[in-house]
């Protein structure tokens, strides 16, 4: 029930994005019609469901501990994927903003010759010895 839940409340959360309150009936009704599917429940179970959590608060908290515990995880997974988004961004901006910079780097970096080192059976004094 908490991952039933958890959907629910994202979906609210959505909703309440919309302006427009007909339109979001619509859109709301589609997607609990999807969270219905998805867990192979319809609106009656769900309701019934949620009169007896209503009636054992008890249960009910422990439920919601665990969606509170999924909207953590689900929260901090964004903001690491938005971090690492908002650094890409920063660097392809600074990249676009600074095309010398990025041409520097990359011939520093890559455009360089590689050393190779001597075979491990060479010895770089054998010249000296036989000269």
């Amino acid at each position: 029930m908490s991952k039933v839940l958890f959907d629910i409340h994202v979906v609210d959360g959505y909703i309440t994005t919309i302006s427009n309150r007909d339109s979001a009936k619509i859109v709301a009704s589609s997607f609990y019609k999807g969270i219905y599917k998805k867990f192979s429940i319809d609106s009656a179970l769900y309701a019934k469901s949620m009169d007896y959590y209503y009636n054992h608060p008890d249960v009910m908290e422990k439920i919601y501990t665990e969606v509170e515990k999924n909207f953590v995880k689900v929260r901090a997974k964004n903001d690491k994927e938005a971090e690492s988004d908002s650094a890409r961004e920063q660097a392809t901006k600074l990249a676009r903003d600074n095309p010398s910079m990025v041409l520097r780097f990359l011939s520093a970096e890559y455009l360089q010759p590689k050393r190779t080192e001597p075979p491990m059976d060479s010895n770089p004094f054998r010249m000296a010895l036989t000269n």
